[in-house]
């Protein structure tokens, strides 16, 4: 390629790059005002106008055991399989240990509540909560990244504040295809629009049966008040509140929610929460890729 073809590629790249760089914060704009009152407008302008990239912390290999690997990213340490890319999870410690990403307002953890995890995954949020005073129930589908979680929050299950469930949560107990990521094991879902939206971003590399499970027959069978409820499991969280009605109802536990999986997530899944009729008081985080109830 010659230096001209060159150079008009790069203009080129920077246009689409400036174009969608503009179509994201117009995209952001039209939500906000079509929700005003749910709107973290201080949030949205930092998103509108900021240009920002975090620097991330990089994970640093510390021992292997049985296939798995202890990472360590900044001052904390987590198990995760040998076989998953561990990229991601400097970016997942800056989403929930810098950033505080599931927490909003009034939308908070407590010492000594009980908390759920849906999505677990590398276990951070579930460290968070438990540094904090919290309990947690995790809940982590893949067989092999359930157990790397079991032996990071080892000591917490010990002690009876913490208990990993090697299944998923959703609308009823039933097997599904969970689609794995070769690049980014957050992104593991068994939503198949998810996957097939972000197929390119994703990279799916292999397919298994996991175990799916409404939280409504959990909490029943522990009977432990759920006082604050996570869930980032992929493009599933309409399901699981299906799932969740009746634990949602007794309870009314504070609510963070993902709502950006799916193109509508961020209008569906406040109108299913208003649906259940617990008066909750919702909010969008600045960027509209959380949804908070309390």
């Amino acid at each position: 390629m010659g230096e001209e073809a060159k150079r008009r590629e790069e203009v080129m790249m920077g246009v689409i790059g400036l174009f969608r760089k503009i179509s994201w914060r117009l995209n952001l704009l039209q939500k906000a005002l079509s929700s005003p009152l749910k709107t973290d407008w201080g949030g949205v302008l930092r998103g509108i106008f900021s240009s920002h990239s975090p620097s991330y912390p990089q994970p640093t290999l510390l021992r292997e055991e049985n296939g798995l690997g202890c990472y360590q990213v900044k001052e904390r340490e987590v198990w995760f399989p040998l076989g998953f890319d561990p990229a991601f999870l400097d970016s997942m410690y800056e989403e929930i240990f810098v950033q505080k990403v599931y927490e909003y307002s009034y939308c908070r953890i407590h010492p000594g509540e009980w908390v759920v995890d849906a999505g677990a995954c590398e276990g951070f949020f579930s460290l968070y909560a438990l540094e904090r005073g919290a309990n947690v129930l995790a809940f982590e589908p893949v067989p092999e990244i359930a157990e790397a979680l079991e032996k990071t929050l080892e000591k917490y299950v010990e002690a009876g504040r913490a208990k990993v469930f090697p299944f998923g949560l959703g609308r009823e107990r039933e097997e599904k295809t969970i689609f794995l990521s070769s690049i980014n094991s957050g992104s593991n879902t068994v939503n198949r629009d998810f996957m097939e939206l972000h197929a390119e971003g994703m990279k799916v590399n292999r397919e298994e049966q996991v175990l799916i499970t409404p939280l409504d027959e959990v909490v029943c069978d522990l009977n432990f008040p759920i006082s604050f409820l996570k869930a980032d499991v992929e493009g599933s969280e309409r399901e699981l509140l299906l799932g969740a009605r009746e634990t949602i109802r007794s309870y009314k536990p504070r609510l963070s929610i993902c709502t950006y999986h799916l193109p509508d997530d961020w209008r569906e899944i406040p109108r299913m929460v208003e649906s259940f009729r617990m008066g909750y008081r919702i909010r969008f985080s600045g960027l509209f890729d959380h949804m908070y109830g309390w």
